[in-house]
């Protein structure tokens, strides 16, 4: 079972990606990622899950960033984008249109239970058709 509530450095997220904290750092201005303001400090859990979804984008679905700056954030997030080019939700993209071992990286199944979790708490419908 994965522990999602692990504080991360600028070491530990760039180990957990398997890139350098330069690599990292470079991540930033194209993802969005705001950097922890004291020197080793800890990144909040909103940039964690920011850097998980740019690094599908860029590592699973393979896009450039500055395809990612370009196109995937004026369409409103990686599912809307996938939604408009590949018509599949990002949760169909990440659970039947890549390969076991992508399926099985640690990020993906990261993403893949965030978004389970997300659409179990959306809430239902409670209107009844025809009740007066």
């Amino acid at each position: 079972m994965l522990c999602e509530n692990v504080l991360y450095t600028q070491k530990t997220l760039a180990e957990r990606y398997g890139i350098s904290i330069a690599a990292l750092q470079r991540w930033y201005p194209y993802a969005g990622i705001v950097k922890p303001r004291k020197r080793g400090g800890y990144f909040d859990a909103a940039a964690v899950e920011i850097a998980d979804i740019f690094y599908v984008a860029i590592k699973i679905r393979r896009l450039t960033c500055k395809e990612y700056l370009q196109q995937v954030i004026p369409a409103g997030g990686l599912d809307a984008y996938l939604q408009k080019v590949n018509d599949v939700s990002l949760y169909d993209f990440l659970t039947k249109h890549i390969s076991n071992e992508e399926k099985n990286n640690l990020i993906v199944q990261a993403v893949i239970k965030r978004i389970e979790r997300n659409e179990a708490y959306k809430p239902t419908s409670t209107t009844v058709a025809g009740v007066a």
